[in-house]
């Protein structure tokens, strides 16, 4: 799949307003997360959480101590230390508890998509998932480039979908494209812990991310693994590879909130999302209309999550628009902005992540936010 612009005019349906003249596939190299390591224009060019980190064990402040970022540290623990769990292909190597391979070669024969289906979804709510949902792959979310920084790690650019044993240590960029009849994807929600969310910006907070992405990298391995053992192809995916959110939206978890994160009616905003691509012949999902229209409708009069934001990153402004607040937005796609760079900002000054529009949100069911002590407090 080549990175292209589409007809020069609007498309509209009842879940997006798409200006097609402007809108183009995003490169991952403008994820927020990553721009750091090579944007020099940045406030944060090179800063990340740690930078912050000691200053706050020192302070003694409540939820910033040594406790708290060993806590959310070892959050992340599966996610970081698991590349596996970011594979397009399975895994080679056979150990002495192996069931063989033979068995698996051949296509598991599906006489009922419709029933099959339903068995994909109590399978990777089985392995961790809190929601899920199927949709056909659109290829406007998937990513047009992956990226190679020098400061990446070998993990970091596996899931990025770069060959990481090539010696290029300077930053480029790599086209992104899908095995051909990859074409259906598996979108899964992880919810983040109530509690900890409640404290934010407190780390509890960024413990509740953090075992959220180690639960995903855990729950897509499987589900992964699952789908190859049936002898069908699986790609695995994080935040890498494609948008998340558009791709949760298609399958029916959710809408898009006014904090630029996707609502679900279940959960809220507290949530992670994670994908498995695949050639199984699944029966795709539809977005949930009724969900999108009531939440387009209480985004545009609710400024609880834009007043809460520490950096002012949320708009307040009444209406959507087409354009992005920097270039980690992609503009095109109408919708309410977040000024990222203004969010990351925070993130930094904070050491982890912020979490105070996901608490503030009515869908989120946190009745009132708690010290980082009654967190701790708590049976």
């Amino acid at each position: 799949m080549n990175a292209n612009k589409t007809s020069n005019k609007s498309t509209l349906s009842q879940y997006y307003e798409i200006d097609n003249s402007i809108y183009q596939r995003f490169d991952a190299k403008n994820h927020m997360i990553y721009r750091p390591f090579w944007d020099k224009t940045l406030p944060t060019y090179r800063q990340m959480f740690f930078t912050n980190i000691e200053k706050h064990i020192k302070s003694k402040k409540g939820g910033y101590t040594r406790f708290d970022f060993a806590f959310v540290k070892a959050g992340w623990t599966v996610y970081e230390k698991f590349p596996f769990a970011f594979a397009w292909e399975g895994e080679k190597i056979q150990t002495i508890n192996e069931y063989g391979t033979n068995w698996t070669k051949s296509k598991y024969i599906i006489e009922n998509p419709n029933e099959f289906t339903q068995k994909i979804k109590k399978v990777a709510k089985f392995y961790g998932a809190s929601l899920v949902g199927i949709t056909d792959i659109d290829e406007k979310w998937i990513y047009n480039t992956g990226l190679k920084v020098k400061a990446l790690s070998k993990i970091e650019m596996e899931r990025n979908g770069i060959n990481s044993t090539k010696k290029d240590d300077t930053f480029s960029k790599q086209p992104i494209s899908l095995p051909k009849g990859i074409n259906k994807a598996i979108v899964m929600a992880i919810e983040m812990n109530s509690d900890g969310i409640a404290t934010a910006p407190a780390q509890p907070s960024s413990a509740s991310s953090a075992i959220a992405y180690s639960k995903m990298a855990f729950s897509i391995a499987c589900v992964g693994e699952f789908i190859r053992n049936l002898g069908y192809r699986a790609i695995q995916c994080g935040n890498d590879t494609a948008l998340s959110i558009p791709l949760a939206i298609d399958a029916g978890l959710g809408a898009l909130g006014r904090s630029g994160l996707l609502i679900t009616p279940e959960y809220g905003p507290r949530v992670r999302i994670c994908k498995v691509f695949t050639d199984l012949p699944l029966k795709s999902d539809k977005p949930n209309s009724k969900f999108i229209k009531k939440i387009n409708k209480i985004c545009r009069d609710c400024y609880k999550c834009a007043d809460a934001c520490e950096n002012g990153a949320i708009t307040k402004d009444r209406e959507p628009s087409f354009k992005g607040e920097s270039s980690s937005n992609n503009p095109g796609i109408k919708k309410y902005y977040v000024n990222v760079e203004k969010c990351f900002e925070f993130w930094v000054k904070n050491s982890g992540d912020c979490g105070n529009c996901i608490a503030v949100c009515l869908f989120s069911k946190i009745n009132k936010s708690i010290t980082p002590s009654e967190f701790w407090n708590k049976i």
